[in-house]
């Protein structure tokens, strides 16, 4: 009886989310504005790279990327 051969597999490696990582919730907010305001004062004092404010059942999400 020959002994067993290891089976090698090449598996392709996960693409990335984006260039710049994946977007993380940051905090939520009663309204739109408040959120734009505080993701444009975190990108100015570059805290996070790129941000976006998604509507959410009863108030607005902050997505950062950094």
């Amino acid at each position: 009886m020959a002994p067993a051969q290891a089976v090698t597999t090449s598996t392709p490696k996960a693409a990335s989310a984006s260039v710049m990582g994946e977007m993380v919730f940051y905090d939520d907010f009663w309204t739109q504005s408040e959120c734009v305001a505080v993701g444009k004062q975190g990108q100015s004092a570059r805290m996070w790279k790129i941000y976006s404010c998604q509507p959410s059942l009863w108030d607005w999400d902050l997505y950062v990327g950094y």
